[in-house]
């Protein structure tokens, strides 16, 4: 785990960087941006080694694995700040039946300048690395980074992953971004769910059938008895293949 502080937030995230045991391709490895990496990019380390013992099977390819995560005390404020796009106005629904309490929002400007000004050339200097590969990878609140990524910079990364996205955040105001724009030479989109997670499920599907009616290359998978937790190790190897594909 090596922290880095970012430039632009002033905040010090823990970046978990796995890189392949095995000499990379000529033009450098593939990069996977994992999102609340503290939690997950290991997982995906390991789902990506155990697919890549048999690779001429499961379609897989090595990659470089960047975790971006937070200090646990941070993760209720810093987290909801960073996945969250700048507005004029924030809304703070009921959720589950609680009411949420206000907290601070609209940082994702900032953190995408982080991802690609600091990170991306912080690992170049450490490893072989093909920066016209890099796969942005996102669970809830990060899923919602994805999307919003995707819809205002669709162009930074090559394949865009969102699980389980809380379209849901400021009266869904994702959904009007989404109508207002018009992408050229679209990336491939990603989106998964849980067929246990309610609304959810719904404002997923929602946002594909509009995506593909607006010529976004959007593939949508919902598995079912799956909830908001175990969506996670269930797609992962589905992840992979499509960020391979």
């Amino acid at each position: 785990m090596q922290p880095l502080k970012s430039a632009f937030n002033n905040y010090e995230y823990q970046l978990d960087i796995f890189v392949p045991e095995e000499a990379p391709p000529a033009e450098g490895f593939p990069v996977i941006i994992v999102l609340d990496g503290t939690r997950y990019a290991r997982m995906m380390h390991d789902t990506l080694a155990n697919q890549l013992r048999n690779r001429l099977k499961t379609g897989v390819e090595a990659a470089i694995i960047i975790g971006i995560g937070h200090h646990e005390k941070d993760i209720p404020n810093q987290r909801f700040y960073d996945f969250t796009a700048p507005a004029d106005n924030y809304s703070f629904p009921m959720r589950r039946g609680k009411e949420m309490q206000p907290l601070p929002a609209g940082g994702a400007e900032q953190l995408m300048q982080y991802l690609t000004e600091q990170v991306l050339s912080h690992i170049a200097k450490q490893c072989e690395v093909n920066l016209e590969n890099v796969s942005l990878y996102g669970h809830s609140l990060g899923g919602l980074f994805v999307l919003w990524s995707y819809l205002q910079h669709p162009h930074v990364f090559t394949k865009y992953v969102a699980l389980s996205p809380s379209i849901w955040w400021n009266k869904h105001e994702l959904f009007g971004i989404l109508q207002r724009t018009d992408i050229q030479n679209p990336a491939p989109l990603y989106m998964t769910v849980g067929g246990e997670e309610g609304d959810m499920v719904d404002d997923a599907q929602k946002f594909h059938e509009i995506a593909h009616t607006k010529g976004i290359p959007s593939e949508f998978y919902v598995a079912e008895c799956e909830n908001h937790a175990s969506i996670i190790p269930t797609t992962m190897s589905r992840v992979l293949r499509f960020i391979k594909a």
